[in-house]
């Protein structure tokens, strides 16, 4: 299947229009068709007739693609190559404008601060008024993160409006990533009703526009204010609801199968050029080969994929016992001492205090006691916040 589409992406000429191949990517990821969006880019990107300017926003649009399911791996790699063609072409200040812009995204999402405000100090002030509105949004929201660090609450709030004002008139399907960040600051500001008022709003154009991902993410943000605020009832409640917003969306299983279809799509390109050089007994022998190997895969993946989604109901169910637990515990007790046998933390929670202590990164914690990355961030802030710190350095 995936043979046949790469031979027809060949013998198409390739007309890209930017805007149009970024829409239609964008209504694809929306739909949560990634292996589709890789597919088109793909094509695009092995197209004799794709000049280096369409394969940097094909590449752009891969990195985006990747992003979206948390594959933080290869959308910097995808950024890399969109570099690569985009200092090919005579746009050399908007590409490396935009490539630094996305890479900084990709630094704040793994919550390396330091590599954002290096980023952010990097950025010539004449790129930005190269970047489309949207792109200029996201590194307002970044200023805006920025800014709230330094306890500048009232010009991160200017900003964040600012971002609004583009969205509304660009792409109104991202705004609830500026609602997200407005629920941040009203936590730094403890104001209930500016993060319930930013969450409604962010849930509307996340229902309006079919943007999960944004969905799982104000959960996640409104859930962090309640804890910040010691209501772990409505942490509790909330952290449930994205839960199972996450577990519907199952971003590591979709990574998989990204990657997966880049490997089948080499494969064949690999398949195809040789097929000039081989009569066609050679050919349909190939062909056959590759069709048995894809349905193996696939086959596999599905095995996995069960086998996934089995084990993220079993974590769900044991957090929220943990978190049933945790809220009972703490109506009862002061938590007064720094001694960590005075806080009541789950063994669970104690396990991931003594890796971190080891030196062990989110994802080696969560290969060792097989639950997702995701639940040990989470598991991270709710012990953040009993300690009364704020980072796994003054946890070590």
């Amino acid at each position: 299947m995936i043979f046949l589409i790469l031979i027809c992406g060949r013998l198409i000429a390739q007309s890209i229009d930017p805007k149009v191949i970024y829409n239609k990517i964008q209504d694809l990821n929306r739909e949560n068709r990634f292996e589709e969006s890789i597919i088109k880019l793909e094509n695009i990107i092995n197209s004799d007739n794709s000049s280096p300017y369409d394969k940097y926003h094909a590449y752009l649009l891969k990195a985006q693609t990747y992003k979206r399911v948390f594959d933080y791996l290869s959308t910097s790699k995808n950024l890399d190559l969109a570099y690569q063609e985009g200092m090919k072409t005579d746009h050399k200040q908007e590409v490396e404008t935009r490539i630094k812009i996305e890479k900084m995204f990709v630094e704040f999402d793994q919550q390396k601060y330091d590599n954002v405000r290096d980023i952010i100090s990097d950025i010539n002030p004449d790129g930005l008024k190269l970047v489309d509105g949207t792109t200029l949004a996201f590194y307002y929201n970044m200023l805006a993160a920025a800014e709230m660090q330094e306890g500048n609450y009232k010009k991160a709030e200017d900003i964040l409006n600012q971002g609004i004002g583009l969205l509304e008139k660009n792409e109104p399907q991202h705004l609830p990533a500026v609602y997200i960040k407005l629920i941040e600051l009203a936590e730094f500001t403890n104001d209930e009703k500016a993060a319930l008022d930013a969450f409604r709003k962010g849930l509307y154009f996340s229902d309006e526009y079919k943007m999960g991902i944004y969905k799982v993410n104000l959960y996640k943000q409104l859930s962090h204010f309640y804890v910040g605020r010691k209501d772990y009832k409505n942490a509790y409640n909330l952290f449930i609801i994205g839960s199972n917003l996450i577990g519907s969306y199952d971003a590591p299983s979709r990574s998989g199968k990204l990657n997966s279809v880049e490997k089948e799509l080499m494969m064949a390109r690999k398949d195809l050029e040789l097929r000039n050089d081989r009569n066609k007994l050679i050919f349909v022998s190939v062909l056959l080969i590759i069709l048995f190997i894809l349905i193996c895969v696939l086959f596999q993946l599905f095995r996995v994929n069960r086998k996934s989604r089995k084990l993220v109901e079993q974590e769900n169910d044991r957090i929220r016992a943990e978190l049933e637990k945790l809220t009972d515990e703490l109506a009862k007790n002061n938590y007064s001492e720094k001694d960590l046998s005075r806080y009541n933390l789950t063994e669970r929670q104690l396990e991931i205090i003594e890796l971190i202590k080891a030196g062990k990164s989110n994802k080696e914690i969560a290969a060792e006691l097989f639950i997702s990355e995701n639940t040990v961030k989470y598991h991270l802030k709710i012990i953040y916040s009993l300690l009364g710190i704020d980072n796994r350095v003054r946890l070590k």
